[in-house]
């Protein structure tokens, strides 16, 4: 299926916000990757480009927001959720979108662990690869939360705190550890097999 990419530049084409959207007029989900730390969001995009292009779904990889005070890092800026929110909306704008699923790796899954509440009402489901963090709000949410996530890594306990809160709130986790995995290992786990498998498990929710 032919895809247009739409790159829509920021402060400067280093940190630019990366859409492809399928040519198709009919409603698509919508897959948001949130880039790691010293990241730009063309690299998490890239991670998952193949798979959701395969399946004619849409696919948006933000850039932490410059204009906002954003450096590089979703978890060291911790700006006001409103602003993903805002992004989305502009993309349901130029397609008519489905499901939605947000996507975090590093330093964005712990970004979108701590704001869950705020993406209750717009996703459908939530991806951790590489990290995650609970919010300090336990109240709960209605949405189901896939981990790939390694007990090696330093910050993991962070993670499993936040899948505590999902199991606390009775929802669908599903909970695929990288044994003894690092942070370097979570990385690799995400082959293009893996990133199929975790598409599936999206598509059925």
């Amino acid at each position: 299926m032919l895809v247009v990419a739409l790159v829509v530049a920021m402060l400067a084409p280093a940190r630019a916000d990366v859409l492809d959207l399928p040519s198709t007029k009919d409603a698509v989900p919508l897959v948001v990757v949130l880039h790691g730390d010293r990241e730009k969001a063309s690299t998490a995009a890239a991670r998952w480009r193949a798979q959701v292009k395969a399946r004619g779904w849409a696919l948006f990889a933000p850039a932490c927001p410059t204009d906002k005070g954003c450096k590089d890092s979703f978890w060291k800026w911790d700006g006001d959720p409103s602003w993903l929110l805002d992004k989305i909306a502009a993309v349901r704008e130029q397609h008519a979108l489905g499901h939605i699923y947000l996507i975090g790796w590093s330093g964005g899954a712990t970004y979108l662990g701590w704001h869950a509440q705020a993406w209750a009402g717009t996703a459908s489901a939530l991806v951790f690869h590489g990290g995650g963090a609970a919010p300090s709000d336990d109240t709960c949410v209605t949405m189901p939360a896939y981990f790939l996530v390694g007990n090696k890594n330093p910050l993991h306990h962070l993670a499993t705190a936040l899948r505590g809160y999902f199991d606390a709130c009775k929802q669908d986790v599903e909970w695929d550890l990288v044994k003894d995995g690092n942070h370097a290992r979570e990385a690799r786990a995400l082959t293009p097999k893996k990133a199929r498998a975790i598409l599936d498990w999206l598509a059925k929710r």
